[in-house]
């Protein structure tokens, strides 16, 4: 008896690190500090729960796969209702000015944002890249065009059930992609 919960707790435990690392977003050029790590994580959590929400979903992948397929068919990012929420917190992150850049648009006087070029992120893209080849696309594009080009976005919303979608890294990736988009 004390063998078989000793098994079980062993188990218990080991299932738990390997849930822990994949809850966690990866840093493999150490970019990032602990607290901004922090901070990414939350926000590809509270952008996890909008899609959760928006589309009554349990699975992430789901409710990812869902958004894209929407997106795709109106040939535009979805509205949802937690923007301003993810919007105000991506605002209020530290490491906002190591992703994204502002400027106001001179006609409306609104604010927007789009990512930054020679950035902490677009390292950090680079380095991910060097484990997947879709994110090393992705960040040679941005590289390549200093944004997020059309044909980048129509393959994403195209391929999005090929994506590794329960990979926080990756949802991060597409966090801040979508914010971008909805802030142009």
């Amino acid at each position: 008896m004390n063998r078989i919960i000793g098994i079980l707790m062993t188990i218990l435990f080991l299932t738990s690190c390997v849930n822990s690392k994949e809850s966690e977003i990866e840093n493999p050029n150490g970019i990032w500090t602990e607290p901004e790590l922090v901070e990414l994580n939350s926000l590809v959590s509270k952008f996890d729960q909008i899609l959760i929400s928006e589309y009554k979903s349990e699975s992430i992948t789901k409710a990812y796969v869902e958004f894209s397929n929407r997106a795709l068919n109106d040939m535009a990012i979805p509205d949802l209702i937690g923007y301003d929420k993810i919007n105000s917190v991506a605002k209020n992150l530290k490491i906002f000015d190591k992703i994204w850049k502002k400027h106001t648009d001179s006609i409306s006087n609104k604010n927007h944002f789009s990512l930054k070029y020679n950035s902490n992120y677009q390292k950090y893209l680079k380095g991910v890249g060097e484990n997947s080849e879709m994110i090393k696309d992705y960040a040679d594009k941005f590289e390549y065009t200093g944004d997020i080009a059309p044909s980048v976005v129509a393959f994403l919303l195209q391929n999005i059930e090929k994506i590794d979608l329960n990979n926080k890294t990756t949802r991060l990736i597409l966090t801040i992609h979508y914010i971008t988009l909805i802030n142009r």
